[in-house]
C-alpha cells in the first residue's frame, strides 16, 4: 500500500491547470512498484517533464499552453513529491532515472525528447549518459552537468550549501514542513515576487505532510553521496553524452552557482550551454517565455 493516500486529500487538492489531465500509473521502479501521479496535456511525439526540489508537476503550467500545442506534455510527480506514493526508500538521482525509464515502459513509449530542472535535470543527465537509446533530445534547467571539477571556484562557494545540510540533519523534515521555510527558499533562490504566495502554497502543502517532508530529508542526504561522487570519485568521467542536449542555466543561481558548469566539454560534444542573465533557479517559472521557446525550438530541431 502506498504511504500516502492516492487522492487531493491530504494536504490539499490537486491545482487546476486548462488542458492538463491526471492519471495514477504503477509503475515497476527502483527496488519495487511505485506509484506515480501523472499530469498530462497536448499530443503528438512525447516530452517527459522532470521537476525539481521543492516542487512537482505543476512547475511546468507557465510551459503547457503554448508546448501543448505540439507535443505530448508527461509531467509525472517524482516519487515521494505531489500526488506519487511516498514509500520509504528510492530517494536519489538513480533511483529516480529508473522510474522514469519504468514510466515510459509502461506507457508503452521507446524513445521520448527529455526535459528536466534542478533534481529532475540531473536525473536528466544520468538518463541520457546511461540509456542514450531512449531519448532524442534532452533540455536541462538549472542543473550541473556531471563532470564538474572541484575547482577553486566550486570550493568557494560552497557555504551555499548549508540549507542541504540542514534539510539533510534528523530535523530535515521538521524544516521542510515549517511553513516559514519554502516563502524564504524559494525567495532566495529565484527572482524576488516571480512566483506569488499562493504558487509557493501549492508546493508547501504538500510538503507539509509528514511522508514527504521525511521524502526530501532522504533526497538530500543522496546530495551528499552525489557531489562525493562529482568532485571528489570523479565518478562520471569515463562516461559520455552523445545525445544532443541543451543547458539553459539562469546566471543568478544562488543555490547552483555558474562556477558548477564547467568540466563537461570533453565528456559531453554534444551539450550546449546558455546562460539566461537576469534569472535565478527556477528559470521555467520565472522565464517561461524564454524557456519555452527554446524548449520549442531545440525539441524540433
Amino acid at each position: 500500500m502506498p504511504a500516502a493516500p492516492r487522492s487531493g486529500a491530504d494536504n490539499g487538492d490537486l491545482p487546476s491547470v486548462p488542458a492538463v489531465t491526471h492519471r495514477f500509473v504503477d509503475v515497476a521502479g527502483a527496488k519495487g512498484r511505485v506509484g506515480l501521479h501523472l499530469a498530462e496535456a497536448g499530443t503528438g511525439d512525447a516530452v517527459l517533464m522532470l521537476h525539481g526540489w521543492p516542487q512537482h508537476w505543476y512547475c511546468w503550467r507557465r510551459i503547457v499552453p503554448e508546448l501543448s500545442g505540439h507535443y505530448r506534455l508527461l509531467m509525472p510527480d517524482l516519487r515521494g513529491f505531489g500526488w506519487s506514493d511516498t514509500p520509504g526508500y528510492g530517494y536519489d538521482p538513480l533511483s529516480y532515472a529508473a522510474d522514469a525509464l519504468a514510466l515510459l515502459d509502461a506507457l508503452g513509449l521507446e524513445r521520448v525528447r527529455l526535459v528536466g530542472h534542478d533534481w529532475g535535470g540531473f536525473t536528466a543527465f544520468l538518463l541520457g549518459v546511461a540509456h542514450p537509446e531512449r531519448f532524442s533530445h534532452i533540455v536541462v534547467f538549472n542543473a550541473p552537468p556531471l563532470w564538474a571539477p572541484l575547482t577553486p571556484g566550486v570550493i568557494a562557494s560552497l557555504w551555499r550549501t548549508w540549507y542541504v545540510i540542514a534539510i539533510a540533519s534528523p530535523l530535515g523534515p521538521r524544516v521542510v514542513a515549517d511553513p516559514r521555510f519554502l516563502p524564504w527558499f524559494v525567495g532566495l533562490g529565484g527572482r524576488q515576487h516571480v512566483l506569488s504566495a499562493d504558487d509557493v502554497q501549492v508546493y508547501a502543502r504538500r510538503l507539509q505532510h509528514p511522508a514527504r517532508a521525511r521524502a526530501s530529508c532522504l533526497l538530500y542526504r543522496s546530495y551528499l553521496r552525489a557531489a562525493n561522487d562529482i568532485f571528489l570519485r570523479r565518478r562520471y568521467h569515463g562516461d559520455h553524452l552523445s545525445v544532443p542536449t541543451r543547458l539553459v542555466f539562469g546566471d543568478e543561481d544562488f543555490y547552483v552557482p555558474r562556477s558548477y558548469i564547467t568540466g563537461f566539454e570533453q565528456h559531453a560534444p554534444a551539450l550546449d550551454v546558455e546562460f539566461v542573465s537576469g534569472c535565478g533557479h527556477f528559470l521555467p517559472e520565472e522565464r517561461p517565455d524564454l524557456a519555452t521557446a527554446r524548449l520549442r525550438d531545440f525539441l524540433s530541431a
